[in-house]
């Protein structure tokens, strides 16, 4: 066991590093966080108006003004939560890259989006800055910023005397760039329109979008991403070098069953932004019912102060403490569980929702800190069956850890044994 460990992670660890180290990747990520409370924001306010649990809906109902404002709300939070990830995304991205000219930069990814966004009646279609043109979103605020970064690099630009005032010297830097970019913009929506395509964003949607959400958020490449993100865990790295790949494939399809739920149609995504969330326990690969096991089960004062300390962080979805404090990382005993709980705990959850005994989520977005029973009780369409579910699930998963951490709990306490004896004489 010990030589396969070792031999994994002379594999993972320099391809985890790589994949840490790639900017765009990053700034995703970083991107994808920084306006997540928008969305949740959002995602509250439809939970206020459209939650129908008892009596909820007559005192929603009694209170006047208040469904219109939660509407409001969520038009330009979720609805507008494209936008809005494009302008940090594209910030984010030319200070990594070193753009100095990056408000510019910023404004000009914009507009460059919106140049290949869906138009109706010569306005901006509101799906456009929704989860519709989020895959589009991500490219132009990658694509825009380098190539302006390249362009300016060849000194394709417009230099100023040392007499002017820094920040006129930037608009000007840029405005060469921005002009030729615009143009590249507006050319290739022009091209797609010639094709049939109502502006370049439908096509890339059609042919683009759904068909990696298809691949993404089908249960067998779901789970191979979630298993990939516990591997990479285990020599030490975030999970979320791995979940910003789908996370805004998630993100869309919370969006859709969102927008289905609020007009009472039928919930079109299984997988989504919470399904992620339901039976992930501790944060990546389930490290709270590691946590759990040591606090009830386990005999080693290392185990039970460590759990003790990372208990609290573990239920809010923090597994660190666990998995640098066992260690979890690079423990030859607990990869496989790590894996393996992933798997299983995701596989019954989605079964459940199969088969019909538990109900889809509402697209409802919460915080990825959630606790577990009541990130399910407040984002699934049937609540009760929900959080049995995902009991479950949580009982499965520390069944399969159970074993592994009690053989590494003998031996610690068989090594704090010898080490108290040596204290002895």
């Amino acid at each position: 066991m010990e030589k396969f460990a070792n031999r994994i992670e002379r594999i993972l660890t320099p391809f985890g590093a790589k994949l840490q180290n790639v900017t765009f990747m990053q700034a995703i990520s970083e991107s994808l966080q920084a306006t997540l409370p928008i969305l949740i924001v959002g995602s509250f306010a439809t939970l206020i108006s459209s939650l129908d649990v008892g009596p909820w809906q007559g005192i929603v109902k009694s209170i006047p003004g208040l469904i219109p404002v939660c509407q409001k709300i969520t038009s330009f939070t979720s609805g507008g939560f494209t936008l809005l990830m494009l302008i940090a995304l594209a910030q984010l991205y030319c200070k990594k890259i070193e753009v100095k000219e990056y408000i510019s930069c910023t404004a000009l990814t914009v507009a460059v989006f919106l140049i290949l966004s869906e138009v109706t009646d010569g306005n901006i279609a509101s799906s456009a800055l929704g989860m519709r043109g989020m895959i589009l979103a991500l490219f132009v605020g990658i694509l825009v910023p380098k190539s302006v970064k390249a362009l300016i690099d060849r000194n394709v630009r417009i230099r100023m005397p040392n007499s002017v005032p820094k920040f006129v010297e930037e608009g000007f830097t840029i405005l060469l760039p921005a002009c030729i970019i615009c143009i590249a913009a507006s050319v290739i929506n022009y091209f797609f329109t010639l094709l049939g395509y109502s502006s370049f964003q439908t096509f890339f949607y059609s042919t683009i979008q759904i068909p990696l959400q298809g691949i993404g958020l089908s249960f067998g490449g779901f789970v191979f991403i979630s298993c990939l993100g516990a591997l990479v865990m285990w020599p030490g790295l975030h999970a979320s070098t791995i979940s910003a790949f789908i996370q805004p494939l998630a993100l869309t399809a919370s969006a859709a069953n969102l927008e289905a739920w609020n007009l009472g149609k039928t919930l079109p995504n299984v997988i989504e932004y919470s399904f992620m969330q339901s039976a992930k326990f501790g944060g990546g690969a389930n490290l709270l019912l590691p946590c759990l096991i040591a606090l009830i089960f386990c005999k080693s004062k290392q185990l039970k102060s460590v759990a003790g300390l990372g208990i609290v962080p573990a239920v809010f979805c923090i597994g660190e403490p666990i998995l640098f404090g066992f260690p979890m990382m690079l423990n030859p005993m607990m990869l496989i569980p790590m894996i393996l709980s992933t798997i299983t705990t995701y596989t019954i959850y989605y079964a459940g929702i199969v088969s019909g005994m538990v109900g889809q989520f509402t697209g409802v977005v919460l915080p990825w800190t959630t606790p577990p029973i009541l990130n399910v009780a407040l984002s699934s369409s049937t609540p009760l069956r929900a959080i049995i579910m995902q009991l479950a699930a949580m009982a499965v998963g520390i069944l399969i850890y159970y074993p592994f951490v009690k053989g590494y709990d003998n031996q610690l306490v068989e090594k704090e044994k010898q080490a108290e004896q040596m204290i002895s004489e």
